[in-house]
């Protein structure tokens, strides 16, 4: 089991892997805890979502890399 990401800290440009393998960009925190809004980067279950912005749960994060 991983850690749990503090998604309070995560700032616009970060990218992280969310649960399924997808991959995002942070666009915009609004600081609650709860939610990001993201930039998918790499969707392997719908290649639609490739360049969509939406929100993202905390919990769908599994983990974090580097900002770009």
């Amino acid at each position: 089991m991983s850690e749990p990401v503090n998604i309070r800290l995560l700032q616009p440009g970060t990218r992280v892997v969310l649960e399924g393998g997808a991959t995002a960009e942070i666009v915009s925190n609004p600081q609650d805890g709860v939610w990001v809004f993201a930039r998918f980067l790499t969707s392997p279950d719908d290649p639609d979502r490739i360049g969509s912005e939406e929100m993202v749960f905390a919990q769908e994060i599994v983990e974090v890399g580097e900002a770009s």
